[in-house]
């Protein structure tokens, strides 16, 4: 009888509880948190989706920062056998590249760059497959760490991008951590 009792009981309990339904995710709830702790560690939302490096590409996530001038973000995944980029570029920054310091993204890539590119299977301008920033299509880097002894810096970044027939993306909520 106890049993019958404590076996119907269960079984009511069981049957009254709500379908566990899961954690609801979202493109911004898939990148990294913003650190600064040099994690090696990078992302962005591109139009809406969520832009992660991946091992499949060949440098998933580099930053160069050399002789203090010359600034550059890459960050790469590859998917069904394409390869998108997120390269950010800042040539020539001595005493620009400054922790808290907006840098306005607003040139293509080339001599005294202040560009921010996102590239689809390595294709350069003039491609429908290459969006870059211009001086009317803009973007921003923040420096937000830089610790030039253990040489890793932390940063935010957006922009948007246009490519050689008029069409946009939007790169937002931008943010790295990562040696150089």
């Amino acid at each position: 009888m106890i049993r019958t009792v404590l076996l119907l009981t269960m079984g009511l309990a069981l049957g009254s509880c709500k379908k566990d339904e899961g954690p609801t995710w979202t493109p911004l709830g898939l990148l990294p948190p913003k650190t600064q702790i040099g994690a090696n560690t990078g992302g962005c939302l591109v139009n809406g989706g969520a832009f992660l490096p991946n091992r499949a590409s060949i440098e998933p996530l580099v930053c160069h920062y050399l002789d203090g001038e010359d600034f550059q973000l890459g960050i790469s995944q590859r998917v069904k056998g394409v390869y998108f980029s997120i390269l950010i570029t800042i040539e020539d920054t001595p005493l620009h590249l400054q922790v808290g310091r907006t840098q306005v993204l607003n040139t293509r890539f080339g001599e005294n760059a202040r560009a921010a590119e996102y590239i689809i299977n390595t294709e350069s301008y003039p491609s429908p497959n290459y969006y870059s920033t211009t001086p009317s299509v803009t973007g921003e880097l923040i420096i937000t760490h830089h610790d030039f002894d253990n040489a890793f810096m932390s940063g935010t970044f957006w922009f948007d991008a246009v490519n050689s027939q008029g069409d946009t993306i939007k790169v937002r909520e931008g943010r790295f951590d990562t040696e150089y």
